[in-house]
């Protein structure tokens, strides 16, 4: 029964590998194609692929959002942020106007210091008319207005100028050409 069950076998594998069945006169004995001398080798690639990045485009094409293995870019016809490991970028078209909005807050914190630049002004606008600064503040320009809207302000006392305190109310004689109070 073992040797009727071997030769089933046998006959079934054979089947498979494209020979013919064995009839009840042929030998089990196993069959095997002719040795060949060429070689096959899997190629080996010398160098590290580089993958393209995975692109998703909005229906009409102007949004669209790429991920890669530098790092991740969200593209729109306003504006477009791009995550890498050199940090965050976030850029309006021709970099000209960013505008970032809440609902009720946003923060912006930072761990040590926060740098706030603009290479012609810096506008800060609040509608309750606070700001504040826990450790004080130093304010430097080449002309700062206090509580004004336009120049003309008066010059603030500095340690040492003099104030004509005859006059109501008093009046600095001499004051800081740069430093205007309102």
């Amino acid at each position: 029964m073992i040797s009727l069950l071997r030769r089933a076998a046998i006959c079934t594998g054979l089947a498979a590998c494209g020979f013919s069945a064995l009839s009840q006169a042929q030998s089990t004995s196993t069959v095997l194609p002719q040795r060949t001398t060429d070689l096959r080798r899997l190629p080996v690639a010398t160098a590290p692929v580089a993958t393209a990045p995975v692109i998703q485009q909005s229906p009409n094409g102007l949004y669209k959002l790429s991920i890669g293995d530098t790092g991740i870019e969200l593209i729109g016809p306003q504006g477009s942020v791009k995550i890498s490991d050199a940090g965050i970028e976030i850029g309006g078209p021709n970099n000209t106007q960013i505008t970032i909005r809440g609902g009720q807050t946003v923060k912006l914190e930072a761990g040590l210091t926060v740098d706030i630049r603009g290479a012609s002004a810096v506008q800060l606008t609040t509608g309750s008319g606070t700001i504040k600064l826990d450790a004080g503040a130093t304010i430097t320009g080449s002309r700062v207005l206090l509580g004004c809207t336009s120049t003309n302000g008066r010059p603030a006392a500095r340690l040492g100028d003099q104030v004509n305190t005859t006059a109501s109310p008093a009046v600095i004689a001499q004051g800081s050409p740069t430093v205007l109070v309102c």
